[in-house]
């Protein structure tokens, strides 16, 4: 799965208040500008600590859910989403954390956060099907050979 986004985001230090964010499995490019300087840190998934789902309450019935990159430095967190619908943000929370190969977090009600520990899907169900794991081993041509047949030896005292 290869999922890339450019992402324009909140940036109070940066000039305009913006910053442009590229996510795509490879790396991840934070590029600002302040005080006339023009920055970009290119980081790789694996320097982030996860991908966070998390809940804002707007009003008493009204929840927004927020799907960020989460790094050790906030600086350099990124959010990925920002959904209204719970099902939307669980499916682009699931997604990013396969594509960027990342932990699934949650942030708990008190702020608290951990690891998803739910069952992972299987992302294909193709994958499972006949063939599959053989055809990584051996060639197409020998996939495709049927089974021997095993011969029964005759008994001694026949002939």
């Amino acid at each position: 799965m290869t999922m890339k986004a450019t992402i324009e985001a909140f940036d109070a230090r940066a000039e305009g208040c913006k910053r442009s964010v590229e996510v795509s499995p490879q790396r991840v490019v934070i590029a600002r500008r302040v005080d006339g300087v023009e920055m970009r840190v290119a980081l790789a998934p694996e320097h982030f600590q996860g991908v966070l789902l998390s809940i804002l309450t707007m009003e008493a019935t009204d929840f927004l859910y927020q799907v960020r990159l989460v790094h050790a430095d906030p600086e350099l967190s990124v959010t990925l989403a920002d959904c209204g619908d719970e099902a939307d943000a669980t499916a682009l929370w699931r997604r990013w954390a396969s594509a960027l190969r990342l932990p699934r977090l949650v942030e708990r009600a008190d702020g608290e956060i951990e690891q998803d520990r739910a069952a992972p899907r299987p992302a294909n169900p193709f994958e499972r099907r006949r063939g599959r794991a053989t055809l990584r081993r051996r060639n197409r041509f020998l996939a495709r050979r049927k089974m021997g047949r095993p011969e029964v030896p005759a008994a001694a005292g026949e002939a």
